[in-house]
């Protein structure tokens, strides 16, 4: 697939996205985690455009995607539908799909629900907290970062406070121009998503049926919920999981080896 480097706006499945597209070769969709914007993704995309022809987007209502004001909620299965639908209106032949925390989420489930898509699929971290034996204990980590963070400063401070918690050592590479959109869509990630992603689930069959190649990543440095989700999806698709440096969101620190990974992949 040969493409023009560049950004567009791009409507399908009755919502418009913003989408980069970059590089020539085999293609590779990225999907943004918590604020849903692609810019977070910008050296991973850059080191993979080398050899690959990159579709990075922002998700519905996130980043530079226009935003529907009358849009209250959402769900993993509406962001899945969103993946099939873009791919199907940009005419991408199978892909490779990439996703990070939530939105390895989004990757899992798409690829469950249109195999024919996807030739591949990479999760990095994936935040799956409804498989977990104590979900609460990971909710009570995060919870005082966001309730600090709105207290100094709203809605948008309590989403930049989760987003810099979660980069951890890497927070000083998030891009000012992604930390700037995530503070306006603060809403959507505090109102409309965190909740909805927090309960989704596969079902266990699909994983176990699932025909096409899976990789899932953990980071060296991340926390034991992350692990037993990474390790409760390992074990019913009957993969290994696979250690790679820095933490949750290590693609900002350590491009190259998040990059080798998908390559692997193809």
């Amino acid at each position: 697939m040969s493409t023009i480097d560049g950004a567009a706006l791009v409507k399908a499945g009755g919502a418009t996205f913003h989408v980069d597209m970059a590089g020539d070769g085999t293609p590779v969709l990225l999907v943004p985690g918590a604020g849903g914007d692609a810019r977070q993704y910008a050296e991973l995309a850059q080191v993979l455009a080398q050899n690959h022809t990159v579709i990075a987007y922002d998700r519905r209502n996130n980043g530079r995607s226009p935003q529907q004001p009358d849009w209250s909620e959402t769900s993993v299965e509406q962001h899945a539908g969103d993946v099939i639908a873009l791919l199907e209106t940009l005419g991408t032949p199978p892909c490779v799909v990439f996703g990070n925390s939530t939105g390895a989420l989004i990757a899992l489930a798409a690829a469950l629900k249109a195999t024919g898509r996807f030739t591949g699929v990479v999760l990095h971290e994936p935040a799956l907290l409804g498989v977990l034996a104590s979900p609460d204990d990971a909710m009570a980590t995060v919870q005082p970062v966001i309730a600090a963070g709105v207290e100094a400063g709203g809605l948008a401070g309590g989403a930049e406070a989760f987003v810099r918690f979660a980069a951890g050592d890497a927070v000083a590479l998030l891009p000012p121009d992604f930390l700037e959109g995530l503070r306006t869509n603060a809403r959507v990630l505090l109102e409309a998503e965190f909740g909805a992603f927090a309960s989704w689930r596969p079902e266990p069959k699909a994983l176990a049926e699932m025909s096409m190649p899976l990789t899932i990543l953990s980071a060296e440095q991340t926390a034991p919920f992350f692990l037993e989700a990474a390790q409760w999806i390992a074990s019913h698709a009957g993969v290994s999981r696979r250690a790679v440096p820095g933490g949750h969101m290590g693609f900002l620190n350590h491009p190259r080896e998040i990059a080798e990974e998908i390559d692997a992949m193809l």
